[in-house]
């Protein structure tokens, strides 16, 4: 067989005569992208993506069907080569609907994959529905009880009737593992020799530690607390929270070989010097639990208090009162928690005065209406101007009007009219102003300057300066996440920098670039609103299960848990309501992956798109036409391989489209496999063995 040589990209290739410049390329080891080929079929070039560029040819030939020819010279990642492909999966794109990750998925900040484990359990499969939420956060018990739910305010079900109950169902699937004692322990990484320091056991420094033990390393958490759980067993209370739970999902990262030593406050008991020379990477995961001063007069006298020394207060057991008349100044979570607790503690009268107007206020609507089930009034648009004392103890606070608590462009920046004022009396005063960290125990050490940062967004507060996808710090072995480097933020955030803190730390000692998790590219039918209209027609409406709780009057005069969970029933009925938004094939789809490659920008071209239609005619098969980049590949396999007519072209131009033949003849499984492994993105996928 004669052979010839041809370079590609400056390497000496020797192939057959006749070997096309894929082929070439591949046997080199040199990818070239395509979308529409198959080794099995002759080459049609109707992708345009595995264009390159040849010495001596004025344009761009496709190497799926040019043959090789002694002394070529090839490209194949020029920059002309680049911006082709790029404008080629951009056309491709602008035609393309669908959802990459749902709408949910992407809303998380830990980025849980909500449509898998609510398919699993709408299946009945409790344990794979929690080894899924467990890929992205340790702590589902928790978060299933406490998180802000952004993903149910990106619920596509909301357009039919109301969003998924998706963190009510996470709480269902952590509690039936733990209820039917199979407890879920995840197999541990060979171990790599490689020991981490964690400064602070709360949800970040805990969620580094989980997945860094998952990956073969050693970790140490040092905490200042008596018990680990940060925050979550210090200022949640236990209607919300049981402390018991906090306790079996930290135990559960014990399990797994976490050396955890509490009492052990940086600065004082250890150093961040000794920590970067004892070990091979330091997690600074400190949270914010400063509160925050409002500096007015008499803030510090007798009967004010802060939302996060109540709570402390009542987690430790502490002995304290409240008296009958209580105000609370501030309108987040933690002020709902703390005025909830008064009440339990024998309050008669609790205000809570905010500035946002009701729908503005930073806690979230279920923590709102349970406070106000429990007797709490809330009166918004009020801000705190002076604090009334007698006798050095607080009598009440003079209280003048925001007019405006954000500035145009969204940002904090309240507005009052100060001839408009009221007064209110009280005995104790809570602050629930916010929190920031503490960050002293960093002054004087190596490299101070390159840690502490000032967060404008954070009232001005010092923060630790971190990359927010990798969380490494100016300081290379060191990392930072959670509050400490956001500011006050929510636990699934914290939890999610956690993660991202442990993958960009198992880079670092491995010796690898600290590149930290991939970022992949996302399609979102979120801009083709009409679309959406007309697919949520397509549902019928099914009411969202709604979680049964303890009555108002009953909860009053005990702090056990209120939300009393789902029933196994329940749980399937609400996962049942879940439309599967996102697509089944997106981590194997090759647009996506060039679009991932080639920074593409699907709403770079726009016009006219096609129909949203499903088509179920095939047996095993769902063929989605939004989907199709019309490729060909399935029709030709069908017809070319198997001589079987089960995909077709119908219509010209513009007009053309794949359809599915009909079962006129009978589909052999071969043929099913054959055009549902090659085709390139999700358009032809195998249906569920689970129908929901």
């Amino acid at each position: 067989m004669k052979t010839v040589f041809v370079t590609i990209d400056g390497t000496r290739v020797e192939a057959a005569a006749g070997t096309t410049i894929l082929a070439a390329a591949e046997q080199a080891g040199i990818s070239i992208p395509t979308l529409c080929h198959s080794s099995e079929l002759e080459p049609r070039r109707s992708c345009g993506l595995c264009m390159v560029e040849v010495e001596g040819q004025t344009d761009l030939v496709p190497s799926c069907a040019t043959e090789i020819t002694g002394g070529m010279k090839i490209q194949t990642s020029t920059s002309s080569v680049q911006k082709a492909r790029r404008t080629c999966i951009e056309l491709l794109l602008s035609d393309h609907l669908g959802d990459c990750l749902a709408p949910c998925v992407t809303a998380c900040p830990a980025g849980i994959d909500m449509p898998g484990f609510i398919y699993q359990l709408s299946c009945n499969d409790n344990r794979r529905a929690l080894e899924l939420i467990k890929q992205k956060i340790p702590f589902a018990g928790v978060l299933g009880r406490i998180c802000q739910r952004p993903c149910e305010d990106a619920c596509r079900r909301q357009l039919v009737e109301a969003p998924v109950a998706i963190c009510d169902l996470k709480r269902y699937a952590a509690d039936a593992s733990a209820d039917s004692g199979d407890e879920l322990i995840p197999v541990k990484a060979p171990a790599t020799g490689k020991n981490i320091a964690i400064v602070g056991a709360g949800p970040a420094g805990l969620t580094a530690a989980y997945y860094l033990l998952l990956m073969g390393h050693k970790c140490t958490l040092f905490d200042a607390h008596e018990k680990p759980g940060g925050m979550l067993q210090y200022a949640i209370p236990c209607f919300n929270l049981p402390r018991s739970l906090v306790d079996a999902e930290v135990m559960s990262i014990n399990k797994l070989g976490a050396r955890i030593q509490c009492n052990t406050l940086l600065g004082r008991d250890v150093s961040l010097d000794y920590l970067r020379s004892a070990f091979d990477a330091v997690f600074l995961a400190l949270g914010a639990q400063n509160p925050l001063t409002m500096h007015l007069e008499n803030e510090g006298i007798e009967g004010v208090t802060t939302a996060l020394s109540v709570l402390s207060n009542q987690n430790r057991g502490k002995d304290y009162t409240v008296g009958k008349k209580v105000i609370i100044i501030g309108g987040g979570g933690a002020a709902m928690d703390a005025a909830r607790v008064a009440r339990r503690k024998g309050a008669a009268e609790v205000r809570i005065y905010c500035l946002e107007k009701k729908h503005e206020m930073p806690a979230h609507e279920r923590a709102i209406d349970a406070a106000e089930a429990e007797g709490v009034v809330i009166r918004n648009e009020w801000g705190i101007k002076h604090i009334i004392a007698k006798k050095g103890r607080v009598a009440g606070v003079e209280l003048k009007r925001c007019s405006t608590a954000f500035d145009r462009q969204g940002k904090f920046s309240p507005c009052y009219d100060e001839s408009d004022t009221i007064a209110d009396d009280c005995e104790t005063l809570i602050i629930a102003a916010g929190q920031c960290p503490d960050l002293s125990c960093l002054k004087g050490i190596r490299g101070s300057d390159a840690l502490i940062a000032v967060d404008v967004k954070q009232g001005m507060q010092p923060v630790i300066r971190a990359d927010m996808h990798t969380m490494q710090t100016g300081i290379a072995e060191v990392f930072a996440g959670g509050d400490c480097v956001s500011g006050t933020g929510t636990v699934v955030s914290a939890v999610a920098s956690g993660r991202r803190a442990a993958i960009a730390i198992d880079q670092f000692v491995r010796g690898q670039e600290v590149s930290g998790e991939p970022v992949y590219y996302n399609h979102s039918l979120s801009e083709r609103s009409a679309v959406l209209e007309k697919i949520m027609k397509l549902f019928i409406k099914a009411p969202r299960v709604k979680m049964q709780e303890l009555n108002p009057e009953a909860r009053m005069v005990h702090f056990d848990e209120v939300e009393q969970g789902f029933t196994a029933e329940e749980a399937r009925a609400e996962a049942k309501r879940c439309i599967q938004c996102g697509c089944t094939d997106v981590h194997e789809c090759k647009l996506r992956t060039n679009a991932t490659q080639f920074a593409a920008d699907g709403t770079t071209f726009h016009g006219i798109t096609r129909d949203y239609e499903i088509d179920e005619s095939l047996p095993e098969i769902i063929y989605e036409a939004h989907k199709c980049i019309q490729c060909r590949l399935c029709v030709r396999i069908s017809e070319e391989l198997f001589g079987t007519p089960a995909m077709r072209v119908v219509g010209r131009g513009f007009d053309l489209q794949i359809k599915p033949a009909g079962a006129r003849e009978t589909v052999s499984s071969a043929l099913l496999n054959g055009i549902v492994e090659n085709c390139p993105v999700g358009a032809l996928t195998f249906k569920k063995g689970c129908s929901i």
